[in-house]
């Protein structure tokens, strides 16, 4: 199958820096009127990527189609700089002279711009600058930065470059709070006390002098930009040649990648990942940001965590680590630590394709299953933006009319674009917990159990719904099948009692509040049952219902994070099991003792919580959960929560016969059976 999508004036698998029209260089966005090359994915490579095993070829294919599509990007902004007004551009020299730069950096060592195109933050930057300059608009929105300034960061590509090739130049470029973006390596600074100013960036006899209004930074040459020295903040490198093995899993950009494929070395998984806690560009929500500090204790911890993880991928899932190491470039700390039986928090943009955000992970496979989830998104977004497997709307956010469906991961509706991407990263998360808790002992290989029979439940959840919904395109369908192959066989596996205990209460409280929140049943009808109720008469057959997505912020069921703790921190989990009975508190004992499997003290703590709260729709469901699940009441308030609560609403609201949920459950499921 052919995309439609346009690539460079080389092979692909190749895309390298950008050149002039008409130079003859290998880069360049092909001038107008000239035909581009496509990037071609063949259905066999189409089902590599689907079923996790992608090889070589295919990752640089997905690689190229990136590079293609930034080099795209910042044709468009070369067209576009030069026709805004003058303020705008500050006097600064033109787009088209700047590009000259990275022209002559080119020729000298088309790798050193390379390096700098492989920041996610270019990406970032370039996407942001031309959705804001697209309109016509000198200004944006919400926009944070001047646009002389955002503008200006062309001449800081170029400067990198520049300094990477040992050509020399001098060019005036940003300064944000005083540091000046050196994109690919990192932050030189402060040379300002000014939120916005301007700096010379002066590149000659193999290093750089950066000065600003108050202050002037030394640069080393490109060989020692990864070293820190006074006034240069470097991205950290996290993995070096000796901390990962390189057998399992080559480079797939090295030579032996295939024709084309850019040259990132031929060192293990992970060996070229570096922590970017200082470049503006590198929050997906919010540009600039300011550098985060971290401590040589915190950094440190980053390390081992990633050199642990990045060595269990290569012995456990050599698929991933190949994936990982060839689309991975740039972790983003976020601020927020991660606790045993919590998630980590974690994120991807397709506008900084390379870069994932995340919290510091607890331990070791905990991180390498996140970094298995995110780089599943890099690889789902690089193919979809050659192949479209969703019909419609290119948007991962909800149009008009869009149908939603139900994401087990997720709190809120999302469209068939969403749930692809989820079914996708936790099919890949529940093969590493699969292959991991064989390897695994102790709490780790129970921790293992758990997350593997949550997440292969999940994924087949919404393969199910996905293939039933019709929003699938041709080669959607056949992607999503190859995805769901390896699901019967995972069904038939056996996981110990507990931890299958634990995963099946989880999978169906999220279930239950998912419809009880999102779903609805009409008024009329809800009506006509609290008036059969009132009168005795039998429930009628319940009518399927509709999806009312609701707008109000929710949080996810404690269950999950408590069940993680009790399996990879038994001890803690024992300490707060007795503390919130200690001290009284309702909501977490109850979960704590669900968590415990004692359902007689869940079942009275989830009483107390009714008791002050009869409208607690969590605690109705829990207490369905771990009492009464084998009754048909208990069945059908799980199953159809909404209609169950709906209807307790309407007669206690026409003053009928006292009832609480689970005697309205036993009294509709008979309409329920019918």
């Amino acid at each position: 199958m052919t995309s439609g999508r346009q690539g460079p004036r080389r092979s692909p698998g190749d895309g390298r820096a950008p050149r002039r029209p008409g130079g003859g260089g290998r880069g360049v966005p092909a001038p107008r009127g000239h035909r581009l090359d496509l990037h071609r994915v063949s259905g066999a490579s189409l089902r590599a990527v689907a079923a996790g095993e992608a090889g070589p070829a295919d990752l640089a294919l997905l690689r190229a189609g990136q590079r293609s599509h930034l080099l795209l990007v910042l044709r468009a902004l070369l067209d576009r700089a030069d026709d805004l007004p003058g303020p705008q551009r500050r006097g600064g020299p033109s787009a088209r002279s700047v590009w000259g730069v990275l022209t002559a950096a080119e020729e000298r060592d088309a790798g050193a711009v390379d390096a700098v195109l492989d920041d996610p933050s270019v990406r970032a930057w370039a996407v942001r600058l031309l959705r804001r300059v697209g309109g016509g608009s000198g200004a944006a929105p919400g926009a944070a930065a001047p646009l002389w300034a955002d503008l200006g960061q062309f001449r800081a590509l170029a400067a990198a470059a520049a300094l990477r090739a040992g050509t020399e130049v001098s060019l005036r470029v940003p300064a944000y709070r005083g540091l000046v973006w050196v994109p690919g390596a990192g932050v030189a600074g402060p040379v300002s006390g000014r939120r916005w100013s301007e700096a010379e960036f002066h590149v000659a006899g193999g290093g750089a002098v950066v000065r600003g209004e108050c202050a002037e930074v030394r640069l080393p040459g490109a060989r020692a930009l990864a070293e820190p020295a006074a006034g240069w903040r470097p991205l950290v490198a996290l993995c070096g040649p000796r901390d990962v093995p390189r057998e399992p899993c080559a480079d797939p950009h090295s030579a032996a990648a295939g024709p084309g494929g850019p040259g990132r070395g031929d060192g293990g998984p992970g060996e070229g990942l570096r922590l970017d806690a200082v470049t503006p560009y590198r929050d997906f929500d919010v540009s600039p940001r300011a550098p985060l500090r971290l401590g040589e204790r915190r950094t440190r911890l980053w390390r081992e965590r990633l050199r642990g993880a990045c060595a269990l991928l290569a012995r456990e899932s050599p698929p991933d680590a190949a994936a990982l190491g060839a689309l991975v470039r740039v972790l983003v700390p976020r601020p927020f630590p991660a606790s045993p039986g919590g998630l980590v928090p974690s994120a991807s943009s397709p506008e900084a394709f390379g870069a994932v955000a995340l919290s510091l992970p607890y331990d070791e496979p905990q991180t390498a299953a996140v970094l298995v989830h995110e780089t599943r998104h890099q690889e789902l977004t690089a193919l979809m933006s050659l192949v479209p497997l969703v019909r419609g709307p290119e948007a991962g956010a909800a149009e008009a009319g869009e149908r939603l469906y139900y994401a087990p991961w997720r709190g809120d509706p999302r469209p068939a674009r969403g749930v692809l991407h989820g079914v996708y990263a936790f099919a890949g998360v529940a093969r590493f917990w699969r292959a991991h808790r064989d390897a695994a002992e102790g709490a780790g290989a129970r921790r293992a159990d758990f997350e593997f029979a949550v997440f292969r439940e999940q994924v087949g959840e919404a393969v199910a719904a996905l293939a039933e919904g019709g929003d699938l395109t041709e080669a959607g369908r056949l992607f999503v099948e190859e995805v769901a192959a390896p699901l019967e066989r995972w069904r038939k596996e056996e996981v110990p009692a507990e931890p299958a205990r634990l995963a099946a209460h989880y999978c169906a409280v999220r279930r239950a509040l998912w419809r009880w929140r999102h779903l609805a049943v009409g008024e009329a009808f809800v009506a006509r049952l609290a008036g059969d109720w009132a009168a005795g008469r039998p429930a009628p057959p319940l009518p399927a219902p509709v999806l009312a997505p609701s707008e109000e912020a929710h949080r996810s069921p404690a269950f999950g994070t408590l069940a993680r703790l009790s399996l990879s921190a038994p001890a803690t989990f024992t300490r707060r099991l007795r503390r919130a009975g200690a001290e009284g508190d309702a909501a977490a004992a109850a979960e704590c003792a669900a968590v415990a499997g004692d359902a007689e003290a869940a079942a009275r703590w989830y009483g107390v919580r009714v008791a002050a709260d009869p409208w607690d729709a969590e605690a109705w469901i829990g207490a369905a959960l771990v009492r009464r699940r084998g009754s048909a009441a208990a069945a059908l308030l799980l199953d159809r929560p909404e209609t169950v609560f709906a209807v307790h609403r309407a007669v206690v609201a026409a003053g009928a016969r006292p009832a609480d949920p689970p005697e309205i459950a036993g009294w509709l499921a008979g309409g329920a059976r019918a």
